[in-house]
């Protein structure tokens, strides 16, 4: 009897012993984890700035004022919301005025508006001179601003030069005559070598065809030898009056075809990757702006334009230059007059943007509000592109259907940044 009963209590305890090791080890050693995990150190994600929390560090370091970076741990980087978002009541809302827009692409366009300048086009500027010495024994064109033809007398110059040159032609063209038919092939090519030279150098003195045609018909010499107007246009100078005596080279008149001008625009030199050659551009003049003229650019120069000086202020302009051509066959654009310019230019091509409002300069940065919905709203750097119609385009930092606040960010970002500031004392 005492023999069955011993058998019976160790069997009960066998039992008892396996369920006990089957079913209660893994709570035992889940405690265990538990306090080992408990005991175990927090891991720090980064270092966040006291004062801007859009600022982190992956190291400790201290603020400009001195203060300890906030250590943000792994649990409280991926449970928090971002640092610096507010929450505003819904009445606080309206009674400030906050507006959101959801962030669309678009294309922007811009205007940038200049005055020009009227000046010659540089390839219709001519300097009359001549190449040899005399004395101007009659002068057609007698003032400044007299408007001339092409080819219409200006002066007449006599020259003992070239009297002797038209006589050595004369006989040089007569002699070739003369051994035209001679049966010596050396005489001939003599002659012909001689009258070549005789006439080229009339040429190279500015002797018409027709003055040297008009003299071989005659068989006469012109004691003068008449200077003729190349284009069309305006006497702007005139250095020479009757009976002057003239060197070689010496500029007579500087005459300027103005049927054609070239308008002279200057441009910041943030405003340079926006213009283009080729971009169309509306020119009106100041004293007549109903007239209209349309251009395109001709031009960009590659250096800074034009640095003045003001005699009062010696202040330096630095600008671009940039070059448009008119048509002027009536002469209503005078030289040295100002024109009001507008180039149109395209900013950015489905580009993200946000309005101008939406954007908050600091000084150091840009930044918008993020309505997050629910009286919701985060602070977020953003860089910024080129300005048109009214939006910036957003480089980096917000994407399409972001909504971002246009009326009241102000407000916001100020109590962002207070509420920042109060969560940065209470870290430190």
């Amino acid at each position: 009897m005492k023999k069955s009963s011993i058998l019976i209590v160790v069997i009960a305890g066998i039992i008892a012993g396996f369920i006990i090791g089957t079913f209660m080890y893994p709570v035992f050693k889940g405690d265990k984890d538990v306090q080992k995990a408990e005991k175990k150190e927090r891991k720090i994600m980064f270092y966040r700035h006291p004062m801007n929390p859009g600022v982190t560090s992956p190291t400790p370091q201290k603020d400009e004022m001195g203060m300890d970076y906030i250590p943000v741990y792994e649990e409280a980087a991926a449970k928090e919301e971002v640092h610096g978002t507010v929450r505003i009541s819904l009445e606080k809302i309206q009674r400030i005025g906050v507006r959101s827009e959801v962030v669309k692409r678009r294309s922007l366009k811009r205007v940038i508006r200049t005055v020009g300048r009227v000046d010659p086009d540089e390839r219709k500027v001519y300097n009359i001179n001549a190449k040899i010495a005399g004395w101007v024994e009659k002068l057609y064109v007698n003032r400044t601003d007299q408007m001339v033809d092409y080819n219409e007398p200006l002066l007449e110059l006599y020259s003992p030069e070239l009297l002797s040159a038209q006589e050595e032609y004369l006989l040089a063209y007569r002699a070739k005559e003369k051994v035209e038919e001679s049966p010596y092939p050396e005489v001939i090519r003599s002659a012909e070598t001689l009258y070549d030279a005789a006439r080229q150098r009339l040429k190279y003195w500015d002797i018409s065809e027709d003055q040297i045609r008009r003299l071989e018909d005659e068989g006469k010499i012109t004691r003068t030898m008449t200077i003729r107007s190349p284009t069309q246009g305006s006497v702007t100078e005139k250095m020479i009056v009757e009976g002057s005596k003239i060197e070689p080279g010496e500029t007579l008149f500087k005459i300027i075809d103005h049927s054609e001008v070239w308008v002279y625009g200057e441009i910041y030199e943030y405003e340079i990757p926006f213009v283009k050659v080729d971009q169309r551009a509306k020119i009106t003049p100041s004293y007549a702006p109903g007239e209209v003229y349309i251009s395109t650019v001709e031009h960009i120069y590659t250096h800074l334009g034009s640095i003045r000086y003001s005699p009062e202020e010696a202040v330096e302009v630095r600008t671009a230059k940039v070059r448009f051509g008119l048509p002027n066959p009536q002469h209503k654009l005078k030289l040295g007059m100002y024109v009001d310019v507008d180039i149109e230019v395209d900013v950015a091509k489905n580009a993200i943007a946000v309005p101008d409002s939406a954007v908050i300069y600091t000084g150091v940065r840009q930044v918008v509000i993020v309505d997050k919905g629910d009286g919701r709203f985060e602070p977020r750097n953003v860089k910024v592109g080129g300005q048109g119609d009214g939006y910036y385009h957003i480089v980096s930092g917000v994407d399409v259907g972001d909504k971002v606040v246009t009326s009241a960010n102000f407000l916001i970002d100020s109590e962002a940044s207070f509420s920042a500031a109060l969560q940065g004392m209470q870290g430190h």
